[in-house]
C-alpha cells in the first residue's frame, strides 16, 4: 500500500483541517523523512545476510566428526575386547585338548576329566563384562589312542555399542586333540664324513652329532621324569619307527639288506682271514645306483646294481717315484687289510685303510684302537626300539668325503612303499613294524625324513666296473710280494712292448732275454744298475760301467710267478687287488716300474682305473635336488640341517619341505641339539586336529 494512502487511511480527519496546513506539512514530511521499508523486505534481508555470513560454519562439521570418532572408536574397542576374550577361550581350549590327548596320562584320568579341570583352574569368567560358557566336551581313550572335542561360548558385553541397541558380542570356540591316531616314520640321513671330526666349540662335530641324534629318538619316544631324564614312555603302541642312513662317500649296509636286492660286482676275498670266495667283503657293502633312479623314492630289487669296489684310490700331490726298491713299495706288503703301513724301513703305506677317506665305501672302523667298529657306520633298518637306534648312533664314526645325494636317495628308498618286503624279511621279529613302510601319501602315517650335513658335494674317484671284480692279471706269493704279467693282449696296460722286446736284439741292459719271461716282480728289480760289460756277468751283475737310475733289470723278469719265498703264488681278482695294495701303489710299482711301453705317465695309467664318481659337485646338486622332490611328491616330509658357517646352504633348503620349521642352519654343537630338538617336538604325535 502507499505510504500517502496509508496515512489517509489511518487519519481521514487531516483532510477536513486547513487545506494549505494540510498539505503544507504532508509535503515537508515527504520531503525530509526517508521511507520505512516494509517489513516483509527486511525480513527477506535478514535471511539473505544470515545465509551469506560465514563465521561458525566449521563448527558444526567438527561437532559431526566428533560424534562420528566416537561412535567408530567405541565400535573397535568392543570388537577388540571381544577379539581378546574369544582368543583368550580358544587358546585355554587348546591347550586343554592337548593336555586331554596325552597318552601318557594314567587310565583314571579320561580325557574329560582331563579337560574339565583344565577349565577349572584356568581362570576365565572373573571379569563382570564377559560370560564364558561351561565346555561341552566328548572323549574317548582306548589302549592305542585318545581322541577330545571340546566347544564353549564367549560373551563380551559392550561398553559403546549399547547405545546402538547392540548389547554384546557373542561367538563359539571349538578344538580338537588326538594321540596315537596315526603312525610316524623316520629316516635320519646323517653325514659321518671326515670332517665330522673337526672341533665344534668345547666338543667336536661327531660328539654333537650322537648327542643331538640321540636326544632326538628319546623326545620322540619318551617323556622326562622327575629327575629329567627320558624314561617314560609315551609310545607304547610302537607307532613311531625310526631308521638311519650314515653317509660318506656312499652308504655301507649290512649284508642281510645288500641281500635283499639283486647285485654285481660282488668282491671276491678269498684269502684268511676273511670269509671264503663270494661272500665279499666283511661289513662293507655299497651300492652304486644308476643316476636314472634319482628322480624317484622306490628302487627295484631285481635289476642288478653293480657294488662299489672296496678300493683306496688315494692320489699324492704330486706323481710317485716308481724306483723306489725298499721291502713295502717294491712289492711286498703286510697281511692285514685293517693295518696300513706305518712302521719300518721305507714303508709308504701301500697297504688301503679300509677306513680311510679315499675309500669311496668304508666301515668307519678307528684302526687306532683294539674295538671293533666296522659295524658302526652302517644303514641301521627302521625299528621302533629306541634302545637300538641310540645304541647305532654311539657307534658313529667320521670318515670319507661328502656325498650328500647317496645318502639321500638311500633315505628315500628305505621310507617308500615299495620296501615293505624289506621290512617283512628283516623285521619280522618285530610285530609293531608289520605293513611298514605304509603306503606313500597315507593320510594315517607322517613320513618323515631328517638330511644333516655339515660340508658341500665332493666328488669321489671310485674304480669302474670293469676293474671290480674277476681275474686280475696281478699275482701274489705267500710272502706278500707281487707280480703281474705283460702279454700280448689283457686287461690295463698289459698289452705294451716289454722293455726287452725290440723285434732285433731281444736284450734287456745287454743280457739276451726269451719271449716267455712274461711277468714282472717289483720287488726283485733294483733302484739302478749297470748294463751287461760281457757275456759271463750274471744276470743283473754287471763287471762294470755306470748305473743307470730306472734301467731294465733281468731278474725283475721271470717266465712263471715265482720267486725265492713265494710259495704257490696265485693270481688275484681285481677286487683281491684292491684289498691289499693301494690303486697308487698298483700305478707306481706294476706298471711305471716295469718300463712297459706306454705306463710311463702317472695320470695316464692311473685314469685307466678310476672315474669320478657322480661326476662332479654341481652334477650331485642337480641329483640331491631332483630325489628331494621326488621325496616330497610321495608325501614325505624333508627336514633339512646344516651344521656349520662355510656350508653352502641351497642344496639343503632346496631339499627341504616348504613352510616354518623344516629347514635350519646351526653354527656349533648347542644349535644342532636345538635343531633337532625342534624338529622332535614338530613331528610329535600329539597334535591338534580342529
Amino acid at each position: 500500500m502507499p505510504y500517502f494512502c496509508l496515512i489517509l487511511c489511518l487519519n481521514p480527519m487531516s483532510m477536513l483541517g486547513n487545506y494549505g496546513w494540510g498539505a503544507a506539512a504532508m509535503d515537508s514530511d515527504m520531503l525530509i523523512k526517508p521511507a520505512k521499508r516494509p517489513v516483509s523486505a527486511r525480513v527477506v534481508r535478514k535471511f539473505s545476510d544470515f545465509r551469506s555470513e560465514e563465521d561458525g560454519g566449521v563448527t558444526i562439521f567438527v561437532v559431526m566428526l566428533f560424534v562420528l570418532m566416537i561412535m567408530f572408536g567405541g565400535i573397535a574397542v568392543d570388537v577388540m575386547r571381544y577379539e581378546w576374550r574369544r582368543v583368550t577361550l580358544q587358546e585355554t581350549m587348546d591347550r586343554a585338548m592337548l593336555a586331554a590327548a596325552n597318552l601318557v596320562l594314567p587310565p583314571n584320568q579320561t580325557p574329560v576329566s582331563v579337560a574339565q579341570n583344565w577349565f577349572d583352574v584356568a581362570g576365565l569368567g572373573d571379569e563382570l563384562t564377559v560370560d564364558y560358557s561351561a565346555p561341552t566336551l566328548q572323549g574317548e581313550a582306548t589302549s592305542s589312542s585318545r581322541t577330545i572335542v571340546g566347544t564353549a561360548r564367549v560373551r563380551s558385553y559392550n561398553h559403546f555399542m549399547h547405545l546402538l541397541d547392540i548389547p554384546y558380542f557373542e561367538g563359539p570356540v571349538a578344538s580338537g586333540a588326538q594321540q596315537g591316531v596315526s603312525k610316524i616314520e623316520v629316516i635320519l640321513v646323517l653325514d659321518v664324513t671326515g670332517s665330522m671330526s673337526e672341533p665344534s666349540g668345547t666338543t667336536t662335530k661327531i660328539a654333537a652329532l650322537r648327542t643331538a641324534a640321540r636326544n632326538f629318538v628319546n623326545i620322540l619316544k619318551f617323556n622326562r621324569d622327575a629327575s629329567g631324564n627320558y624314561t617314560i614312555p609315551k609310545d607304547p603302541n610302537n607307532l613311531i619307527s625310526i631308521g638311519m642312513v650314515p653317509y660318506a662317500s656312499n652308504v655301507n649296509i649290512p649284508r642281510n639288506l645288500r641281500d635283499q636286492f639283486a647285485f654285481s660286482h660282488l668282491a671276491n676275498w678269498a684269502v684268511a682271514p676273511v670269509p671264503a670266495a663270494g661272500t665279499g667283503v666283511p661289513n662293507i657293502n655299497c651300492f652304486e645306483f644308476p643316476v636314472s633312479s634319482w628322480n624317484q623314492t622306490g628302487m627295484s630289487r631285481t635289476t642288478p646294481f653293480p657294488m662299489a669296489a672296496v678300493a683306496d684310490t688315494y692320489r699324492p700331490n704330486s706323481p710317485p717315484n716308481p724306483t723306489v726298491t725298499t721291502s713295502s713299495s717294491g712289492g711286498r706288503v703286510v697281511l692285514s687289510f685293517r693295518s696300513p703301513l706305518n712302521t719300518g724301513t721305507g714303508t709308504t703305506g701301500s697297504v688301503p685303510n679300509m677306513a680311510g677317506n679315499d675309500v669311496i665305501c668304508n666301515h668307519g672302523d678307528n684302526l687306532s684302537t683294539s674295538t671293533n667298529e666296522t659295524t658302526g657306520n652302517m644303514v641301521l633298518m627302521p625299528t621302533t626300539v629306541a634302545s637300538t637306534v641310540t645304541n647305532q648312533i654311539a657307534l658313529l664314526q667320521p670318515r670319507g668325503r661328502t656325498s650328500i645325494a647317496v645318502g639321500m636317495r638311500w633315505g628315500t628308498l628305505l621310507m617308500d612303499e615299495t620296501a615293505r618286503p624289506i621290512y617283512s624279511a628283516l623285521r619280522s621279529g618285530e610285530a609293531a613294524m608289520a605293513g611298514r613302510p605304509t603306503d606313500n601319501n597315507d593320510p594315517e602315517t607322517r613320513k618323515i625324513i631328517v638330511l644333516m650335513t655339515d660340508g658341500d658335494h665332493v666328488a669321489s674317484d671310485h674304480i669302474p666296473d670293469v676293474y671290480k671284480t674277476g681275474l686280475s692279471p696281478i699275482w701274489r706269493g705267500a710272502d706278500g710280494n707281487f707280480a703281474i704279467r705283460y702279454t700280448s693282449g689283457g686287461s690295463a696296460l698289459t698289452g705294451g712292448t716289454r722293455p726287452f722286446m725290440p723285434t732285433t736284439t731281444n736284450t734287456c741292459s745287454g743280457w739276451p732275454m726269451t719271449s716267455n719271461r712274461e711277468y714282472f716282480i717289483p720287488h726283485l728289480k733294483a733302484n739302478s744298475l749297470a748294463p751287461r760289460n760281457r757275456a759271463s756277468d750274471p744276470e743283473g751283475q754287471s763287471s762294470g760301467g755306470t748305473a743307470v737310475t730306472g734301467a731294465c733289470d733281468p731278474r725283475a723278469w721271470q717266465a712263471t710267478p715265482t720267486w725265492t719265498g713265494s710259495g704257490t703264488a696265485r693270481q688275484l681278482d681285481w677286487s683281491e687287488v684292491w684289498r691289499f695294495v693301494r690303486l697308487d701303489w698298483v700305478v707306481q710299482q706294476l706298471y711305471m716300474r716295469s718300463g712297459v711301453q706306454g705306463t710311463s705317465n702317472y695320470t695316464t695309467v692311473r685314469n685307466e682305473f678310476v672315474d669320478p664318481y657322480l661326476v662332479n659337485d654341481a652334477y650331485m646338486d642337480a641329483l640331491l635336488n631332483t630325489n628331494c622332490t621326488a621325496a616330497k611328491n610321495a608325501g614325505f616330509e624333508v627336514f633339512g640341517i646344516i651344521l656349520g658357517d662355510s656350508v653352502i646352504e641351497d642344496p639343503i633348503r632346496n631339499c627341504a619341505s616348504p613352510g616354518t620349521g623344516y629347514y635350519y642352519r646351526a653354527f656349533n654343537g648347542a644349535e644342532l641339539n636345538s635343531a633337532f630338538e625342534q624338529i622332535a617336538v614338530l613331528v610329535s604325535p600329539l597334535k591338534l586336529t580342529q
